[in-house]
């Protein structure tokens, strides 16, 4: 078992979500792909690790222990860290190193592990210290206003900003929305329809491929 808190009150133009999740159990969950790069600080007993995650684009398996705790904060697409651009950092997790027991370095910045209560004030100070940026280019496409500029200027912002091209954004957004219907009850074949899909079997290989659970189990839950 394991118990999940979403920070709610506070909202930040670079970060999507922010999540604490405890686990009473030993276990394994599968860590779906939502669009987001992440920094995550996993706490068992008395080892703290800081990781930075890639925009991800399959589930991963992550294995955890009774007591464990993890904080996982979501930034935005178009959230942009120059020192580990998103073009390398496609599927990848970097372990960060750690000064003392309390704070950890990233690139020449050496940082204070943030808690549930010190979120905002850790992102403040990434953005304030230029390690975080926003890429506007790639806002804009993700809220549906693009701005004018040819598909290639358009590509190689997403590109470099999310690791992953506009398309495979688009599936990853869209095997989420599927999950979501899905979980709420309504038909396999009603919602491949209205995503798009080709039909049934497309949309059942699609979200398999990336969510690493079939529509049918997604429904079940």
């Amino acid at each position: 078992m394991h118990e999940v808190v979403t920070l709610e009150g506070w909202s930040s133009p670079f970060v999507a979500a922010v999540t604490r999740t405890r686990f009473a159990t030993g276990g394994s969950m599968k860590m779906q792909p939502d669009g987001c790069w992440d920094v995550v600080v996993f706490r068992n007993g008395d080892t703290t690790t800081v990781l930075r995650t890639g925009l991800t684009t399959a589930a991963v398996t992550h294995d955890y222990a009774a007591g464990d705790e993890i904080l996982a904060i979501a930034f935005k697409p178009s959230s942009f860290m120059p020192l580990m651009p998103g073009e390398v950092m496609r599927d990848q997790g970097v372990v960060l190193d750690m000064i003392g027991k309390d704070r950890f370095r990233l690139g020449a910045d050496v940082l204070e592990i943030p808690t549930f209560e010190t979120v905002d004030g850790f992102v403040r100070k990434l953005v304030r210290n230029c390690i975080v940026e926003d890429n506007r280019v790639v806002a804009s496409v993700v809220s549906g206003h693009p701005m004018a500029m040819s598909e290639r200027t358009m590509q190689r912002h997403f590109l470099k900003t999310t690791g992953v091209t506009y398309k495979t954004f688009t599936q990853i957004e869209r095997a989420q929305k599927a999950l979501a219907l899905l979980q709420q009850g309504r038909p396999a074949a009603d919602v491949a329809f209205a995503l798009g899909y080709a039909d049934q079997p497309h949309m059942i290989r699609s979200v398999k491929a990336i969510m690493g659970t079939t529509p049918g189990q997604a429904a079940r839950r």
